[in-house]
């Protein structure tokens, strides 16, 4: 199941908004037109630093975690979610059958991004921004 997009699409969308922004900004404070070309250097290269690190820090990356038995399995949702309410996270409605969404409450849960945890017999498959899947190996391995 595909949760969220990877590297290509962050970056695009982060390029695309910055290097606009950019290019607005530079055109209206050093009074140049679009004419003359530099409002668009200074936006590609402002998108372009913004689109890497949103690439990087922002994509969907996953985490697999196996279970040999039904008792690892309980054992590991229990460990899941003290590390999410040590994280700031609440499990909200499930997605699915067998997927579990949390986020952060309040305005915080339109800035941090949900993650998502497909748990299956034999495995448990984490879905959320790089950061926070970082985030949560160290919590949880």
């Amino acid at each position: 199941m595909q949760f969220g997009p990877g590297f290509l699409p962050t970056f695009l969308y982060y390029f695309s908004g910055t290097a606009l922004v950019f290019a607005f900004i530079t055109a209206k404070a050093l009074g140049v037109g679009f004419g003359s070309g530099l409002p668009q250097q200074v936006g590609a290269a402002g998108g372009v630093a913004a689109g890497l690190l949103a690439g990087y820090f922002y994509r969907t990356t996953t985490m697999t975690i196996a279970f040999k038995d039904k008792k690892a399995k309980n054992a590991f949702v229990t460990t899941l979610n003290d590390a999410m309410s040590k994280l700031g996270y609440r499990a909200s409605e499930p997605l699915d059958e067998g997927v579990l969404v949390y986020e952060k409450p309040g305005i915080a849960k339109f800035l941090s991004g949900k993650v998502f945890v497909e748990i299956t017999d034999s495995e448990a498959t984490l879905a959320s921004r790089a950061l926070q899947v970082k985030q949560l190996q160290t919590v949880i391995q």
